[in-house]
């Protein structure tokens, strides 16, 4: 770990456990080694003002001749070290490198990814791969939740571990088409061996996280709104092709919006609810290629959007949950960027 890197874990320890002389040290350190910039992001408001308090305090017991705290710097500092990151709150999202920092694996050769490339540990076991393949880079993508949260933590701990485990599939040809004990207790996930039901108990009770029991198809976008209980999110031109929903309302579906121009766009759309364990993920090809900006929808809320020439991407950080939708094309087949807006303002995400 190098020297800022080491600072900045010492600085989410010193605010975690509310050391606010020690975070100021620590803060001195950084602010000198990065040469005396102010970071541009913001900080949790009941952050500030504690720092604020405490600032106050401190310029009353100390004396002449010693420094108080520069609380500019501080906040500054503290959001370009991302502890806000850690600390978990859900309405703020601290991203730098946009689809980048949402990247866990990176298959580090030319591969080809396809044009349906939503994915669990369940479904890829049993997918065949589509004749419509385009070469790229192979980055994949949690898409339950920003680094931060606990959902994305977890998503990412199991994928890795079922990336290693089994990986020749032995195990698993051992079983067939049989079912057992694990089977039966987890059937929303591929879990077949004692070590897998073990390594899924402790994700979830490390990272506070309820398991899918139980799903419903559906063909429609009234049956999807019936089942997961939402409001009319899909707007006019935008139809559900079929999808499926959870217990705990998390839902996926495939859909197909017609833009003004009469553009056909073909997409996948995910909501997962926070609180609850999914293993979905995405092949991105090449996260550098996208460009990313971030866009207030007619319905009010905000989303980031990314394009690059084979895919496109819109994700929405809500208060109940977060919604990733995988657009099956891009430049390459025309999409602007005005065309990905009009896109995003074809739901209404205020009603999820």
């Amino acid at each position: 770990m190098d020297y800022i890197s080491k600072l900045k874990k010492e600085l989410e320890r010193a605010i975690l456990i509310g050391d606010i002389e020690k975070a100021d040290e620590i803060s001195d350190k950084l602010f000198k080694t990065q040469g005396g910039r102010d970071a541009d992001t913001v900080m949790p408001h009941q952050f500030i003002e504690k720092i604020k308090e405490r600032s106050k305090e401190r310029s009353k017991e100390k004396t002449g001749g010693q420094k108080t705290m520069n609380v500019k710097k501080i906040v500054s500092i503290a959001a370009a070290a991302a502890v806000v990151a850690t600390i978990g709150i859900s309405t703020l999202a601290v991203r730098w490198n946009g689809v980048k920092d949402l990247v866990f694996k990176n298959s580090g050769i030319k591969t080809a990814y396809t044009e349906d490339d939503f994915e669990s540990q369940e479904d890829s076991e049993n997918k065949d791969l589509p004749e419509s393949t385009v070469e790229g880079e192979a980055d994949f993508i949690a898409l339950q939740g920003y680094p931060d949260s606990n959902e994305y933590k977890a998503s990412v701990e199991w994928n890795l571990f079922c990336s290693e485990y089994d990986a020749d599939g032995s195990i698993l040809a051992k079983i067939g088409n049989s079912s057992n004990e694990f089977i039966e207790k987890y059937p929303m996930y591929l879990v077949y061996t004692q070590e897998m039901a073990d390594k899924l108990e402790e994700i979830i009770n490390k990272y506070e996280l309820k398991l899918h029991e139980s799903r419903t198809f559906i063909s429609s976008g009234e049956e999807l709104i019936k089942e997961a209980g939402t409001g009319d999110f899909i707007k006019n031109n935008n139809i559900v092709l079929g999808g499926y929903v959870y217990n705990d309302s998390t839902f996926h579906f495939d859909g197909e919006a017609v833009l003004k121009d009469g553009t056909q766009m073909g997409y996948q759309f995910g909501n997962y609810v926070k609180g609850t364990f999914s293993d979905t993920y995405l092949n991105i090809g090449d996260a550098n290629s996208y460009r990313e900006w971030e866009y207030t929808t007619k319905s009010g809320v905000k989303v980031s959007l990314a394009l690059s020439e084979n895919k496109a991407l819109v994700i929405a950080d809500l208060p109940d949950s977060y919604v990733t939708i995988n657009l099956l094309s891009g430049t390459q087949k025309g999409i602007t960027d005005k065309m990905l807006e009009e896109f995003a303002d074809l739901f209404d995400f205020s009603k999820i």
